[in-house]
C-alpha cells in the first residue's frame, strides 16, 4: 500500500490538535514580567436569559487579578464587556477586557462552561492575556 503524504499530513494535523486545552494562566504580553505563578483561583456565574455574568480571580498567593466579565450568549458567544483590577505590590491597576476566543457549553442539564483567551487592556493597551480553559461555573447564587 502506498503512503500518501497528503494522508499523512492530515494525520498530523488531527495528532496536533488533540494536544488538549491550553493551562489557565496570565501572561504579560511585553514579555518583562514572569507571571507563570498565576493561577486560576476561582471563577462563576450564573446564566441569564441570553446574558452570562462571570467572576474570575486569577491569584499567585501574594496578589489577586479579578475580572468581572459579561458575555451574550448566541451563534456565536461574545464578551460584551469585561474589566480587570490587579491589587499588587501596593499598587492597583485596572482596565477592560477584550476576547481573542470564547468558548460557551450550554449546560441544558447542568451548569454552563465558559472558557476562552483574553487581553486585558490598560489606557486602551493590550498589557496582559489571560487563559481561562472551558470551565464548568460555579452557581454565583450558591455564594451570597
Amino acid at each position: 500500500m502506498k503512503f500518501r503524504p497528503a494522508l499523512f499530513s492530515l494525520v498530523l494535523v488531527l495528532i496536533a490538535g488533540c494536544s488538549g486545552p491550553k493551562p489557565a494562566g496570565v501572561q504579560d504580553l511585553s514579555g518583562s514580567e514572569d507571571l507563570s505563578f498565576f493561577k486560576l483561583a476561582t471563577i462563576g456565574g450564573t446564566r441569564d436569559g441570553d446574558q452570562l455574568p462571570v467572576k474570575a480571580l486569577f491569584t499567585d498567593s501574594s496578589s489577586m487579578l479579578n475580572l468581572d466579565l459579561r458575555f451574550r450568549i448566541g451563534t456565536p458567544t461574545a464578551l460584551e464587556n469585561g474589566t480587570w483590577r490587579w491589587s499588587r505590590s501596593g499598587r492597583l491597576q485596572q482596565g477592560t477586557v477584550t476576547a481573542r476566543s470564547v468558548t460557551f457549553l450550554g449546560g441544558q442539564n447542568g451548569p454552563p462552561s465558559i472558557g476562552g483567551t483574553l487581553e486585558l487592556l490598560e489606557s486602551g493597551v493590550p498589557r496582559y492575556k489571560v487563559v481561562i480553559p472551558t470551565t464548568v461555573l460555579a452557581d454565583s447564587r450558591a455564594t451570597r
